[in-house]
């Protein structure tokens, strides 16, 4: 096997336009064995190349064993913020109608009872901040929704990467 970018020491004879054996006058003395230090200095080149390309294969192993850990831990995180979502919405909208049932029972009792007019003005205050609650956590579960988006699109860009790893896995098999 020759080196990289070297060519072999001894090319196929080129026997011109005759595929033919050679009659015993034209072949001559023979091919001329290559110098031991010439065959052991393509030994050393070769085993080198086999060295470095033993070492960037543990190297793509290595990258390929911590993108399939990076992978999983998105997965686990991806399946976890999808298990939060819907509580938080749900536990939002108890929040929310358990609000205004009490601003709604708190106007009946207004009306019946004037005394107790402050603490409804109190109680609307209070409606009023958590809507602007619900607001704002709507607007974290929307963040939370592009978080996933987002993270799906990686997830497909890691993918694409590892698919791109295997190629260049088997490129390197193949060149060996």
């Amino acid at each position: 096997m020759a080196g990289r970018n070297h060519m072999p020491r001894h090319p196929d004879n080129f026997r011109g336009v005759r595929d033919g054996p050679r009659s015993f006058l034209e072949r001559g003395p023979g091919p001329v064995s290559p110098h031991p230090l010439a065959l052991e200095e393509e030994l050393e080149l070769q085993h080198r190349d086999i060295q470095r390309l033993l070492a960037e294969n543990r190297l793509v192993v290595d990258d390929n064993v911590m993108l399939q850990r990076e992978l999983t831990a998105v997965k686990d995180e991806i399946h976890r913020i999808g298990q939060i979502i819907p509580k938080v919405r749900a536990d939002r909208e108890i929040q929310t109608r358990e609000l205004i049932d009490r601003g709604l029972k708190l106007e009946a009792e207004l009306r019946s009872a004037e005394p107790l007019r402050a603490e409804v003005v109190q109680l609307r205050a209070e409606a009023q901040k958590l809507s602007s609650l619900r607001q704002e956590l709507s607007s974290q579960v929307q963040t939370l929704t592009k978080d996933i988006n987002r993270m799906q699109a990686e997830n497909l860009q890691i993918a694409a990467m590892k698919t791109d790893i295997d190629k260049m896995g088997k490129e390197m098999i193949d060149a060996r």
